[in-house]
């Protein structure tokens, strides 16, 4: 039997290689040893890091990158599922409605933040990409959100996060929902302008602001 270091160097070296049956077989050998799916997950969030770098560099096509999303999303839900059916999950953390936001068609990090969520006990109604802040807000509304995440990869989308700020406040509900946002172009100050709760830079600073959010 593996180590665990074992499983968590093959997940990330197999994800890293666009190795669907590779990346499967670790995640089933974690969940068979019975270890934690949260320091799993982290290490396949470091791995889809490393394929964002080799995109950026142009090692990597969008196809490849499309790939790796793919199984990073299959992995997340196997390693929920196996929370849920342990007990780990039975009372969730909160509940947070994530999209990217409308005009933006990049979800990679999105997809990483949704599963990192989900994994550490949020209910994560995942909206998708493209995704207009009236619909962000509505979904936020139906589904008694805790927090709304906007993630934004150009700058040309990244205003429509503000207005998800502005569109709460108009609603009357502001005080209902928390905003948290994120994305390439976004940073602290920008959060800090429009008015948005919590800023996070990555999957693992989402997961630690969400909850320190649903604490308050």
């Amino acid at each position: 039997m593996s180590s665990e270091n074992e499983i968590l160097q093959k997940a990330y070296d197999t994800l890293v290689a666009i190795d669907e049956d590779g990346t499967a077989e670790a995640v089933a050998e974690w969940i068979s040893a019975d270890l934690d799916p949260v320091t799993l997950l982290n290490k396949l969030a470091e791995a889809m890091t490393e394929v964002g770098v080799r995109f950026e560099t142009m090692e990597y096509y969008l196809p490849q990158v499309m790939i790796a999303a793919e199984i990073m999303n299959s992995s997340s839900n196997a390693l929920s599922e196996k929370m849920a059916a342990s007990g780990e999950t039975s009372a969730t953390k909160g509940t947070v409605v994530i999209g990217t936001i409308e005009g933006d068609i990049h979800d990679l990090g999105k997809n990483i933040v949704a599963g990192m969520l989900q994994a550490s006990g949020f209910k994560v109604v995942d909206m998708g990409r493209d995704v207009p802040v009236t619909t962000m807000v509505q979904a936020a509304k139906d589904n008694n959100a805790d927090i709304v995440a906007g993630s934004a990869l150009m700058s040309t989308t990244m205003p429509y996060l503000g207005d998800i700020v502005k569109l709460l406040e108009g609603m009357g509900i502001r005080e209902n929902h928390k905003v948290m946002v994120g994305g390439a172009p976004v940073s602290q100050d920008y959060a800090d302008s429009i008015g948005a709760d919590a800023y996070a830079l990555n999957s693992h600073q989402a997961v630690e602001a969400a909850k320190k959010l649903v604490s308050k």
